[in-house]
């Protein structure tokens, strides 16, 4: 047995230091894209700040590219009217998270622009127009603490009253009270202790809340 282990030990170092040459140079590729990527645009000096809040999004003739010989979205227009839901449905990789992504203004648009009740979301400062959107992602983000703190993040200085009436709106409340500790129940680590349903209502209430 000593033998086929001194046999099989050098080996096995081996393929671990190949695993790790490859995920350094995967790892440099990313970091050498981050440093060629454009820089961000600054926001423009006399910005637009929105004054009523109604929702309403329109998208007017919006195209727009990773590669640029590969075409994502070309020569879109929808309107979302305020109270509205609307359902993007289409295969992974057709750009329904991209949709979201632009207006945000993660990425900047290859033609055509975006509006929020009215105003062109370039002439607004993102942190303006981040504030007036809620954003809830496929991939949970919850930390370790209570579901109380989990869902306050939204929000700096919330009040029970205010963390109850967003989790309320999330349909997480009913959950939340079958639990022992209720709303001080503590989360494990990635909120293993709680299905992936459960978080992804928790991250709701705190968009609610923001």
């Amino acid at each position: 047995i000593q033998y086929s282990r001194q046999f099989t030990q050098p080996l096995t170092q081996v393929a671990s230091m190949a695993n790790l040459l490859q995920s350094g140079v995967a790892s440099a590729e990313r970091v050498f894209e981050l440093l060629d990527a454009d820089e961000q645009k600054a926001d423009p000096a006399n910005a637009v700040v929105p004054m009523e809040r109604h929702g309403r999004v329109e998208f007017e003739n919006v195209s727009f590219r990773y590669l640029p010989d590969q075409p994502l979205i070309d020569n879109l227009s929808l309107v979302a009217e305020p109270g509205q839901t609307i359902a993007i449905v289409g295969p992974t990789g057709a750009g329904k998270t991209t949709l979201v992504n632009l207006i945000m203004r993660f990425y900047e648009l290859d033609a055509g622009r975006i509006t929020l009740d009215g105003v062109d979301i370039t002439t607004m400062r993102r942190a303006d127009l981040r504030s007036q959107i809620g954003m809830v992602l496929q991939d949970t983000w919850l930390f370790g603490g209570t579901i109380r703190d989990n869902i306050a993040y939204g929000k700096e200085g919330a009040s029970l009253d205010e963390i109850v009436a967003a989790a309320t709106a999330a349909h997480v409340d009913p959950f939340v009270r079958t639990l022992p500790d209720g709303y001080d129940t503590l989360l494990e680590e990635e909120a293993s202790n709680i299905s992936a349903g459960q978080r992804q209502l928790v991250t709701i209430a705190r968009a609610f809340l923001a």
